[in-house]
């Protein structure tokens, strides 16, 4: 089976890896747009350094909402295993995405075994907007009491059940909150749970709440992310570079800026002039008008690409680490079905040695 094309032509491995490294000396601004496992992250965020690019993950709207969210307002963050252990008291706020769903029925079918012993009740705060049909299912299978407010959105409902928290005088009342004010009373490690669909006033709102409670007891939150590929490599960067994705390397000096290093804006725009494109999921390259290099997990050429390299994916062709919302952190991935695809450290790594210079990458 090929594994590698130029143009339309099935060529071998090396031969196609060369003459990506013609077209990364030949360019002015290429841009990197990753979506792998943290060996193949570190790689494509050294590389890009190596070559004066810039870089950004696949879904690099939404990662880089999330990140907004932690650098406008910070947060207290405590993770699923503390929370699973000492937290009788769940509080949902906003809508969480649908893959985390699993992951709270779990936590609804145990119970604390660290301070709080008491049985881990759930509620819900929700805006004036009628959630999703898939959040209503979820809400029934946990049981969960819904806090809410008459006309008012995510960051009023949270205001207000602050207020009333602080005993400050408001107009209107809240659903179920006598019922929260006693959970909060009884549980001694409550844990409220957030996700990126939220906007920087709500997390502002919903962190001082966070510390107001923390004032008299312990509280915390738990993040749960868009998409657990795309935080783990905003965590990948943040170590390689300080920077989140949208970082680039224009002076050989990491600089971040959302709007500058937003690559498929860059690859709209035509700012830059070769697009690297580094999917282990064997997502589909947005068309643009400017050379385009694919390394997917794919069975044939990417119409369109210049050079398409066939990869495996991190657990399921080859193993490799990724990042986990179930245990808040990175995980080995083993290999469901090992195949001969090449992984896209490995290609990286090759590419980096035919490169002028013949320096392999340091990761």
């Amino acid at each position: 089976m090929s594994v590698a094309w130029i143009g339309s032509q099935p060529v071998s491995l090396m031969d196609a890896i060369q003459n990506v490294a013609k077209l990364l000396v030949s360019s002015r601004c290429p841009v990197f747009t990753i979506d792998a496992d943290v060996h193949g992250t570190r790689s494509a965020i050294a590389l890009a350094e190596r070559v004066g690019g810039a870089f950004d993950h696949i879904h690099g709207d939404t990662l880089a909402r999330e990140v907004a969210l932690f650098a406008d307002q910070g947060a207290m963050i405590t993770t699923p295993g503390e929370t699973r252990r000492r937290s009788s008291l769940v509080v949902l706020v906003g809508d969480i995405p649908v893959a985390h769903h699993e992951l709270l029925l779990h936590l609804a079918g145990s119970g604390p075994d660290l301070g709080d012993r008491n049985k881990r009740v759930w509620f819900h705060v929700e805006g004036a907007l009628e959630p999703p049909s898939d959040a209503g299912r979820l809400h029934r299978k946990l049981r969960s009491v819904a806090i809410g407010g008459e006309g008012l959105g995510l960051s009023g409902v949270l205001a207000a059940l602050r207020a009333d928290l602080l005993g400050r005088n408001q107009t209107g009342s809240l659903a179920n909150v006598d019922r929260l004010k006693s959970a909060l009373g009884k549980s001694r490690f409550p844990v409220f749970v957030f996700s990126g669909t939220m906007n920087s006033p709500d997390l502002a709102m919903l962190q001082g709440l966070v510390a107001d409670l923390n004032k008299q007891g312990r509280a915390s939150s738990l993040f749960l992310p868009t998409d657990d590929d795309a935080w783990g490599t905003a965590l990948t960067s943040l170590w390689m570079t300080g920077f989140p994705p949208r970082t680039g390397f224009s002076d050989s000096l990491p600089s971040y800026d959302p709007v500058r290093w937003d690559t498929q804006r860059m690859v709209r725009d035509k700012e830059a002039d070769l697009h690297v494109w580094v999917s282990a999921r064997g997502t589909m390259p947005p068309k643009g008008r400017i050379g385009l290099v694919s390394l997917s997990r794919t069975e044939k050429r990417r119409e369109g690409a210049a050079v398409t390299i066939s990869v495996g994916r991190a657990g399921v062709d080859h193993d490799g680490v990724a990042f986990s919302s179930r245990i808040g952190t990175f995980h080995s991935l083993t290999a469901s079905a090992p195949s001969e695809l090449p992984s896209i450290a490995s290609v990286l790594q090759q590419l980096a040695l035919v490169l002028p210079g013949r320096k392999g990458l340091p990761c």
